[in-house]
């Protein structure tokens, strides 16, 4: 694939500036509020023959089409976003990572009058949020650690939470109130149907079915206030949407399905139509959102180190290479791995979501406040 400046390189050898900013959550105006944000930023690599020389996997190695597509996609964002500086060279431009506190930042409120007003009334929440970031079908990982956080106390029905792409699934789970444990198994459930019947063209299809069972109808009044979930606009110029009000189940929905949709994959679309938008997945202009809390949480399934991601607190890091090869890790993120793959990658999450709270016992890092807005 010439095009593909793939997330597999970003998985290997030295170290992608992959940073962004992170915007104040609570400068709000009526729609297509502006949150300003200090930049961090986020590199891809677009060389595909050096790629080829680093890679673990054979280069005239067959790829399913759900992997092609993916790498298709992601190395044209890749390129979408290189721009050139005053001496000619193509550089990477940055990308929001987190959302928090800049000057120059593409990320937008997408929120209405009678949700401004809704903000208002939210009267507590915890001083600690929780964001996830993208993790494609390693999303068990972020069911694991949440799994813990609930578990422990870190998560409760007042905690902010925020998430792109796979992020925003897991912080739907979280505010229906089910067990992860459950949600794992359903899960599994979408996964062997994805084996069986194959994920390109279907993907958000299926993902839609499960939730529409596996959410309860009052899941948006759970949500809102308390999740912001990051879709991506793609017209004129592509922009970060976050969206924390949510008018129905059906509509709570469709933010979480755009959230996390890569086209060509998810469906055969270029684009999804959310609120009368083009959009795409969000991790694509806002990786890990900003929540409404004091304090922001990161939890992310790729490994930080290996991406040079800083302030992620909650992340595999080696873990990852010690179960499979860098381009092994890749095919899991598009197609479903087997179950005890799943359950392994469950279990890393708890397991490093407990190694960060021996740092930050609950009772002092935990505590709840006035909503600030």
């Amino acid at each position: 694939m010439a095009a593909s400046g793939s997330l597999c390189s970003l998985l290997v050898s030295r170290p992608h500036s992959f940073f962004p900013p992170i915007s104040d959550p609570n400068t709000n105006i009526n729609t297509g509020i502006h949150l300003r944000s200090r930049n961090q930023n986020l590199q891809f690599s677009v060389n595909s023959e050096s790629k080829n020389k680093n890679s673990d996997s054979p280069i005239g190695e067959k790829k399913s089409l759900a992997v092609a597509t993916g790498e298709l996609f992601i190395g044209l964002v890749s390129r979408f976003i290189i721009r050139k500086n005053e001496n000619g060279d193509l550089v990477s431009a940055p990308i929001t990572m987190f959302g928090e506190n800049s000057l120059d930042s593409e990320v937008f409120w997408e929120q209405r009058l009678k949700e401004m007003e809704a903000d208002r009334d939210l009267k507590n929440i915890t001083s600690l949020g929780f964001s996830f970031s993208p993790a494609g079908l390693l999303m068990p990982y972020h069911l694991g650690a949440a799994q813990f956080l609930i578990e422990k106390g870190y998560i409760k029905e007042t905690t902010p939470l925020a998430g792109s792409s796979a992020g925003a699934i897991v912080c739907a789970v979280i505010a229906s109130g089910a067990s992860m444990e459950d949600a794992l198994k359903a899960t599994k459930i979408f996964a062997e149907d994805c084996r069986r019947r194959g994920t390109i063209f279907r993907l958000g299809a299926v993902l839609k079915s499960v939730l529409h069972k596996f959410l309860p109808d009052d899941v948006h009044s759970r949500s809102n206030g308390r999740i912001r979930v990051a879709v991506t606009q793609i017209l004129w110029r592509p922009k970060c949407l976050l969206v924390d009000q949510f008018d129905s189940k059906e509509d709570f929905i469709d933010a979480v399905i755009t959230s996390s949709f890569i086209p060509g994959y998810l469906a055969p679309s270029p684009a999804i139509i959310f609120r009368n938008r083009l959009c795409v997945d969000g991790g694509f202009t806002l990786f890990m959102p900003p929540t409404s809390a004091d304090h922001t949480v990161r939890v992310c399934a790729f490994p930080a180190d290996k991406l040079a991601l800083k302030g992620i607190v909650i992340n595999p890091n080696s873990k990852l290479e010690n179960m499979a090869s860098p381009s092994q890790v890749f095919q899991w993120l598009l197609e479903p791995a087997e179950d005890h793959i799943l359950d392994r990658l469950f279990e890393l999450g708890y397991l490093d979501a407990a190694a960060w709270a021996e740092q930050n016992l609950v009772g002092e890092a935990v505590e709840d406040q006035s909503n600030p807005n």
